[in-house]
């Protein structure tokens, strides 16, 4: 970030190749659809550059982005509520939320109950307010510890924990539901 600092494009660019993948997925799963993930993405990483000189030597990067990104995420979705005829559809082609995981499965029976799982997941992601989905998000699938989570959304570590517990048990409720 030093170089990016001092006008280096390059590291701009190793920056935004380094985040490019991470920071989409992260903006589609808090926004719903790519269409807006894509402008938060780019509208993100021009902020990166025209605010470089802000960025503090000391600091970490990571969090810093997220910060950008979530914040950018919290403003498109307020715009939505303002403008509700704006609101995009969710995408039909989003991955699912377990297409990172590992798998064994084989059986057409289990390949039907694992995407189940995942649509219920989405709905259930979706379903859970800006604070704690963007702390979930950033837990579970950016793999941020919550010192950096609570630096990038700066908040206590405290509070961090508590949005956290909230989500997974708003998660497990819905979840439940969705069940039967």
């Amino acid at each position: 970030m030093a170089r990016v600092k001092a006008g280096d494009d390059d590291a701009l660019a190793a920056l935004l190749r380094r985040y490019e993948q991470a920071l989409f997925h992260y903006a589609r799963q808090m926004l719903g659809n790519a269409a807006d993930a894509e402008d938060i993405f780019q509208e993100t990483f021009l902020r990166v550059h025209l605010h470089r000189r802000r960025f503090w030597g000391n600091a970490l990067f990571k969090p810093w982005v997220y910060r950008i990104a979530t914040n950018l995420c919290k403003d498109r979705l307020r715009y939505r509520q303002r403008r509700p005829e704006v609101q995009p559809g969710n995408d039909e082609d989003r991955p699912d939320v377990l297409d990172n995981l590992p798998s064994a499965i084989s059986a057409p029976d289990d390949v039907a109950s694992a995407k189940e799982l995942a649509a219920r997941m989405s709905q259930a992601l979706a379903s859970l307010n800006v604070k704690h989905r963007a702390v979930f998000l950033m837990a579970h699938q950016e793999g941020m510890s919550y010192a950096e989570i609570a630096r990038a959304l700066r908040i206590p570590a405290g509070t961090v924990k508590s949005r956290m517990n909230k989500a997974v048990s708003q998660l497990m409720a819905v979840l439940e539901s969705s069940k039967s």
